[in-house]
């Protein structure tokens, strides 16, 4: 049959999701089309959603976001500010004809790269590999017996944060406010910049039954908060975040247990803690929650003389620019922030 890659636009999206929903190979959440108008809506950036027909079928799709910036440079990536993306296909043969589709994309509008998050390896990988973050996830059963396989230095941490009458609460749109509050401080305190407050928004407006606010207060003030998106048995954190003055009341274990037992109690089969950097601190407090460790692959179209692009916060060359960041009143770094992190993927 006829292999052909279509650019598909708005009004065209009951094809994609029609194959979308039927999990093919690399298929995620993130897949869905609504992330689009999440991503256009939030940072304006131009996106490209690669279908590849066989005949009249769809038998693959590939959503792709253009990022242009003086600072970071001109790139496609699959997908950005989320954990997973790339290329979703039937076979090998559809999954190559997207892959020469991106490269083309990128020649033609002079992209430096393309980068692909792939939650599983492609099929014939000809693209450069990198596979330094990892996913942890935890198979769910009974949180009674996931409590039982922590080690006690950790469960004595959970309750200490009881007994400092650590609470915590499940909120719906509601809960953005304090969860923004404590993501925006966080994130400063990294060093690094933080989305607007109006991406939060646009995913409780694309899907506000599958997304939830969890968040834990001591003495009644917001200390730690985790953004929770559900699609089927599996819900995962992608943001987590914890107000570090109150880091020794051990709220973030407390936020993470309960994010367990909450998680048990709706029934989901999977808990996705989001990714991580291999070793890095994050990762090590994640591990000891007994997590499934699930290298992620990172794929790399190159135009030629190009490296491998190194836009994270522990490049030497971001060294300055962070600790300065740690140091701005917050009121200003959640001002400019946005504007910065918009063209970081």
């Amino acid at each position: 049959m006829k292999i052909e890659v279509r650019a598909l636009e708005a009004g065209q999206e009951a094809a994609w999701e029609a194959f979308v929903s039927q999990k093919p190979n690399g298929a995620s959440f993130y897949h869905r089309w609504g992330w689009r108008t999440v991503i256009e809506k939030t940072f304006g950036h131009r996106s490209h959603y690669l279908a590849v027909f066989t005949g009249t079928e769809i038998s693959g799709v590939l959503p792709l976001t253009e990022m242009r910036s003086t600072m970071f440079g001109h790139f496609l990536v699959s997908l950005p500010f989320f954990n997973y993306g790339g290329v979703a296909a039937k076979d090998a043969v559809s999954e190559q004809a997207l892959l020469d589709a991106a490269a083309a994309i990128a020649s033609k509008c002079g992209a430096k790269h393309v980068e692909l998050r792939q939650a599983v390896a492609l099929q014939n990988p000809a693209w450069q590999l990198r596979q330094h973050k990892a996913s942890l996830t935890i198979p769910l059963t009974q949180a009674t017996a996931h409590w039982d396989g922590l080690s006690s230095r950790l469960r004595g941490k959970v309750r200490k944060a009881e007994k400092n009458e650590a609470t915590f609460e499940v909120l719906g749109s509601q809960g953005l406010g304090p969860f923004y509050e404590l993501y925006s401080r966080n994130m400063r305190d990294l060093g690094t910049p933080v989305y607007s407050s109006a991406l939060f928004e646009n995913v409780f407006s694309l899907a506000p039954q599958k997304a939830t606010v969890l968040l834990v207060r001591k003495q009644g003030q917001p200390a730690a908060a985790a953004l929770a998106l559900r699609e089927g048995s599996r819900i995962e954190l992608p943001w987590i975040c914890q107000d570090y003055r109150a880091s020794s009341a051990n709220v973030n274990e407390f936020l993470y247990w309960k994010s367990i037992e909450w998680a048990c109690q709706e029934g989901a089969a999977e808990l996705d803690l989001g990714r991580s950097s291999i070793d890095a601190g994050t990762y090590r407090f994640k591990t000891q929650w007994n997590p499934q460790i699930t290298l992620l692959n990172w794929y790399y179209w190159l135009a030629p003389g190009v490296t491998l692009p190194e836009l994270n916060p522990n490049n030497p060359k971001y060294a300055v620019m962070v600790k300065s960041w740690q140091k701005l009143p917050l009121p200003v770094a959640n001002r400019i922030g946005p504007w910065i992190v918009r063209n970081i993927p």
